[in-house]
């Protein structure tokens, strides 16, 4: 017969074992409110390149991709495999104030039968970020991107030859200070889009010129805490749109300048559940009085909840006012929502399934509307520190109102190998 001195000694061991097991998520290191996809692990990260205060981590993947339906059309679909090569490089300071970060990545597609369809991508950021005091930092974003319409976009001219090209180059300038329980927040963006004019498939020119445009965004948020892990806060925007253009090819001045308030909550509790929630109201006024103003509620929510160590379910939906040049339509009110959840079935073999629903509904011309709809599955297997594999399936549907022959399925699936240092 065991003894109450025994018992309790044996609980004495136990109860802290139990604890460690119950939390430990396979070697992985656990941060406050990061999630399964963005959690280190540390027999499996890329050790990287030291080159005096900076490490570098280069990466390359190559993807097989099969879709069924590579021009995203209702009828006549044609299908292919296509070949992606996705080169890149993180370069990341790691002083011990301030901070410094490069990023490069390459996505070349090859399309097996069907080279009019051939892709390179390439996107370039560069962010800093000066700490002033303990409690106040600036930081600075430049980026490029030099990428290509899907078929689908319905700015996008159907009859192109070859998909539509354009560059996206930008920067941002933000400061935050917090004082005692306010945080103060402001950001100024600035991106020009610059699309490369085409050729239709019976060799006719077509103009994309009118759809270049320079957007600038300026952002003031403040936040207070109302106790630890909930802060209440305010956040008001401005944005003006200029098109290089002053009229399109129809005829329309496009330029416009709107804002958005909102007034919402952002929670933190224990790192466990994360997110915010914001309600507000959102307007844009262009310049042609052919182009209806836009004018509704906006708003949005977002949560991240980490039931266990090995599990990580994210939510979110917003809802926000978007450009187009669709002939009369001024422009259109989206609202994206998604679902993914992360599981860690192996320290080496990460798991992912999503879903998503996109509702557009535009504003003057034919009066479109689309309903989207798209889920995934992926699994990925990290070998060693330096090579993983991935394999998935993605399927996307998109139904449209008041436009004829718009509707689409689009089913992919793929499998690649990567390395990483």
């Amino acid at each position: 017969m065991i003894s109450n001195q025994k018992i309790r000694i044996i609980k004495h061991v136990i109860s802290p074992l139990a604890l460690i097991c119950s939390t430990a998520v396979w070697g992985a290191d656990v941060q406050r409110g990061v999630g399964v996809k963005e959690r280190t692990n540390r027999d499996y990260s890329p050790v990287g390149i030291r080159a005096g205060s900076f490490m570098i981590h280069p990466f390359f993947e190559n993807q097989n991709e099969y879709k069924d339906n590579i021009y995203s059309q209702q009828n006549n679909t044609r299908d292919d495999f296509i070949f992606h090569l996705q080169p890149g490089v993180n370069a990341r300071s790691n002083w011990n104030r301030h901070a410094l970060e490069a990023n490069v990545s390459t996505d070349v597609q090859l399309y097996a039968s069907h080279n009019t369809e051939d892709k390179e991508n390439y996107t370039f950021d560069l962010n800093g970020r000066l700490d002033v005091l303990q409690d106040s930092f600036a930081t600075a974003k430049f980026y490029h991107a030099h990428q290509y319409e899907d078929r689908g976009s319905p700015d996008s001219p159907s009859s192109a030859l070859e998909p539509v090209q354009y560059d996206t180059t930008g920067g941002a300038i933000g400061y935050e200070h917090k004082i005692n329980r306010i945080r103060l927040n402001v950001l100024n963006d600035t991106q020009h889009l610059d699309y490369e004019n085409s050729i239709s498939r019976n060799s006719t020119f077509i103009n994309n010129d009118d759809r270049d445009r320079q957007k600038n965004t300026s952002t003031g948020r403040i936040g207070y805490e109302i106790m630890p892990g909930y802060e209440a806060f305010v956040r008001g925007s401005y944005n003006f749109i200029d098109y290089d253009q002053k009229f399109d090819d129809y005829g329309l001045q496009r330029s416009s300048d709107g804002y958005e308030a909102v007034v919402g909550i952002a929670l933190d509790l224990t790192g466990k559940l994360v997110g915010d929630a914001y309600i507000g109201y959102a307007t844009q006024k262009y310049d042609d009085a052919q182009l209806q103003t836009i004018s509704d509620i906006t708003g949005g929510f977002g949560l991240k909840w980490m039931p266990t160590g090995l599990t990580t379910i994210s939510a979110r939906i917003d809802r926000t006012i978007n450009e187009t040049t669709q002939g009369l339509s001024s422009g259109f009110f989206s609202t994206a929502s998604t679902v993914s959840i992360d599981h860690e079935l192996l320290r080496n073999v990460l798991l992912n399934a999503s879903a998503g629903y996109i509702y557009n509904d535009y504003k003057g011309g034919q009066e479109r509307q689309e309903d989207t709809y798209y889920v995934g599955v992926s699994a990925k297997y990290l070998l060693n520190r330096n090579f993983f594999l991935t394999s998935g399936y993605n399927f996307r549907t998109r139904s449209t109102v008041n436009v004829s022959n718009a509707d689409y399925d689009i089913n992919s699936v793929y499998f690649s190998l990567g390395a990483q240092l």
